[in-house]
């Protein structure tokens, strides 16, 4: 039987992509069309260059702009040796290389005259020291150094995962400090299925908004409820959204929930000039989006109700309660556990909620290699707090 053959995912003009450099930082670029890419110090290409490529290969860029794709390297077996590193004093003078000379090294690095494996084997050959490290010892100097001095980089599409994982290290606060580990314990919580209609508070810039449209897919909805009149879904731009996705959004400001709708009575003077006719249009289409949307709020019977506010959440579950269907799932999620527990209290005592629980997400990353697997030294303190509760169907 033949396997089946899926096609990569490939780089398109105009994508928002994550680049992962070798320092192991990334950044968030778009790529146009006839534009250079800058990396800072790791080196630019013409953004022509990437389109077409599929992502997550690893490419190095070469001198005048181009990209060349790197072979990729599997994890060789380490050979076991005698050599050990007791009596090694890696100081500045175990290098014979005196400081000029590794400037200038650096200099033709950057101006693609040599190449990054050329600098760090001048650098390895010219250490005293790198002969007596154990195997182990050469190659984390050899990673260093390679993340010092490769001029390479790797694409990553923008999903929900890496967004996640870019924000989460870049700046927490903007999506609330919601960890990849916890948005998917609340994504799970929350039962979400392709066609789920999801009422949301998304105070992260679109994060949660964003996983939910991932999961609901074609033919579902999301609801979101949001502060002043524009929302502020920053992260969706980023994720490359078709418009039938952007279309499964529908947005609704906390002060128009209780909003009554008026009918259209704007009138176009006898010879409308080209602006006010413009202007006649966008504010009648303005008029029939808000009336649909409060229609849909009022409608209610969602499929779960999933919050990150800023507000005091057993308020928003207070205010919201009522247009979550029976049998739906709530799940609020909070950086801070103080915030959940006067909701929690107030849900444990209330009639129309069971099997409320308040949890803790907890991630330890490990480096897995030959020989060497074991928990990394350094972790995050804390993915934040998940409530959860099962809502009744009214009696």
């Amino acid at each position: 039987m033949e396997a089946m053959k899926v096609d990569p995912v490939v780089i398109g003009a105009g994508d928002h992509i994550v680049i992962r450099m070798p320092s192991t930082n990334s950044k968030i670029v778009c790529v146009k069309p006839n534009t250079t890419i800058g990396l800072g110090k790791f080196g630019s290409f013409q953004a022509n260059a990437l389109i077409g490529q599929p992502f997550g290969h690893t490419f190095e860029i070469l001198k005048g702009g181009t990209i060349k794709p790197l072979e990729q390297q599997g994890f060789a077996d380490t050979e076991l040796t005698n050599a050990n590193n007791q009596n090694i004093n890696d100081d500045p003078q175990s290098q014979k290389l005196t400081f000029a000379e590794i400037e200038e090294l650096k200099a033709k690095g950057l101006a693609g005259d040599v190449t990054a494996q050329e600098i760090i084997g001048s650098l390895a050959e010219n250490n005293q020291s790198f002969a007596q490290k154990t195997e182990y010892s050469k190659s984390k100097y050899i990673q260093r150094k390679q993340r010092k001095f490769m001029k390479s980089f790797v694409p990553l599409e923008t999903t929900v995962y890496n967004l996640s994982d870019f924000f989460f290290e870049v700046n927490p606060g903007k999506i609330r400090g919601l960890r990849a580990d916890t948005l998917s314990q609340v994504l799970s919580l929350a039962n979400v299925y392709s066609g789920a209609r999801v009422l949301a508070v998304d105070d992260g810039q679109g994060l949660l908004a964003g996983a939910l449209l991932s999961r609901i897919q074609q033919d579902g909805m999301v609801f979101g409820v949001h502060e002043g009149d524009v929302p502020n879904y920053d992260v969706l731009r980023y994720m490359n959204l078709t418009t039938d996705m952007r279309d499964r959004l529908v947005t609704l400001a906390w002060s128009r929930l209780n909003h009554q709708m008026q009918p259209f009575t704007e009138v176009l003077p006898a010879e409308p000039s080209e602006a006010e006719q413009s202007g006649y249009e966008r504010r009648r289409r303005g008029h029939a989006r808000l009336a649909r949307s409060i229609e849909t709020f009022n409608g209610g019977e969602f499929d779960a109700l999933v919050i990150s506010t800023n507000y005091n959440p057993a308020s928003v579950i207070s205010k919201l309660e009522p247009y979550l269907g029976g049998s739906r799932m709530l799940v609020v999620y909070d950086p801070c556990k103080e915030p959940l527990l006067g909701a929690y209290a107030m849900l444990r005592q209330s009639a129309a909620f069971i099997n409320v629980q308040l949890t803790e997400s907890w991630l330890r990353e490990y480096q897995v290699l030959p020989n060497r697997t074991h928990p990394l030294m350094t972790t995050s303190g804390s993915g934040g707090f998940i409530l959860s509760a099962i809502h009744l169907a009214p009696s």
